[in-house]
Order: structure tokens, then sequence, then C-alpha cells
């Protein structure tokens, strides 16, 4: 009796061990749908990083060619406002320049003038007292004396002919009107920088795996 009962155990473990490999024979051999998933959605997310990180490197190119373009704006801007200013400077100072030649040169003209008046003076009052010297007569002193008064009113006459032919006396020129300030170019809308992808969650663990 003790045989038997020993006989049946073992047939029944043996049945058992056999029906456990064949189970875990058909596991392995037959994925899961949970598997399935994860391995379509990992798939799903490397090809969606990949085309990230191509869309970022294209983006990291259009920032640098963003910023190398607002640059040369905001650069040629500030060199057209130099530029102006010193235009501006310069005919302030052409202005300054020719006014103050202008003036020098009327200046100079006119202390000739005055040099020419002394000696025509001078000459008047030398020829009327050596007229004085030899003259004898009242006649002769007073044709001597209208000598003289003819000479300073021809030498005054000559002047102002003269300073008037000068014209006006040189003015302080207007100043050019200054430059206004352009307005400051407006920076462009910046490229938009690609959104990673988010990673697929991971699968839960099977009442099988926390066992």
């Amino acid at each position: 009796m003790n045989a038997k009962r020993i006989i049946a155990v073992t047939a029944i473990s043996a049945s058992l061990i056999l029906s456990s490999v064949g189970i875990a024979s058909a596991d392995s051999a037959t994925p899961s749908p949970s598997t399935t998933a994860t391995s379509t959605a990992s798939a799903t997310y490397a090809a969606q990083l990949a085309a990230y990180r191509l869309a970022m490197a294209d983006y990291k190119i259009a920032m640098d060619k963003y910023e190398a373009a607002w640059r040369k704006t905001m650069q040629d801007y500030a060199d057209a406002w130099k530029k102006t200013l010193q235009d501006y400077a310069i005919a302030v100072r052409a202005a300054q320049d020719q006014t103050k030649a202008a003036r020098d040169a009327r200046e100079a003209k006119r202390l000739a003038i005055d040099v020419a008046f002394k000696a025509s003076i001078e000459k008047a009052m030398s020829d009327f007292t050596a007229a004085m010297a030899v003259a004898t007569t009242p006649d002769q002193r007073s044709a001597a004396n209208t000598a003289r008064k003819s000479s300073v009113a021809a030498a005054t006459a000559a002047r102002k002919s003269a300073l008037d032919a000068l014209g006006p006396h040189i003015i302080k020129p207007v100043k050019p009107i200054a430059p206004v300030k352009p307005v400051k170019p407006v920076k462009p809308v910046k490229p938009v920088a690609p959104v990673r992808p988010a990673a697929p969650d991971k699968p839960a663990k099977s009442e099988k795996t926390k066992k």
C-alpha cells in the first residue's frame, strides 16, 4: 500500500513539473500585450527624440543667425547715427570757419582803408604846414587852409566809399539744424524652440513580478 502511494505521488509531481515547464515555455514564446505596447512606445519615443535633437540643432543655427543679424542691425544703426553726428559737426565747423575767414578778410580790408585814410590826412596836414611856412599873405594862408580842408574832405569821402564797398559787417552764421535721432530698430521675433517629447510611462509591474 505504501509503495502504491509513493508511485502515485511521484507521478503527480512529475505532471505538475511538466505542466509548469510548458506554461513557462508558452509565456516565453508569446509576448504579452503589455510588453508589445511598451516596445512600440519606446520605439516611437526614440524616433521623436531623434527628430527633436535634429530640430534643436536647426534651432541653434537659426538662433545664431538671428543674433548675428540683430547685432548687425544695431551696429548699422549706431554707425549711421554716429556718421550723422559727425557730418553735423563738420557742417557747423565749416560754417564757423567760413564766417571767420570772411570776417578776417573784411577786417584786413578795413585796416588797409584806415591806413590809407591816415596817410592821406597826414599828407594833407604836411602840405598845409609846408604851405603855411612859406605863406606871407592872407590869401596864401587862406589858400593853404582851403587846400587842407579839401584834402581832408577827399580822404574822408574816399574812406567812406571804400568802407561802403566792403558791405555789411559779417554776422554770426545760423547754426545748422541739429539732426533728430532716428527710432531704434524693432527687434524681430525670435525663432521658436522645439518642444522636447515626453518620455513614455514605464509599464506597471505585473502581479507575478510583485510576488
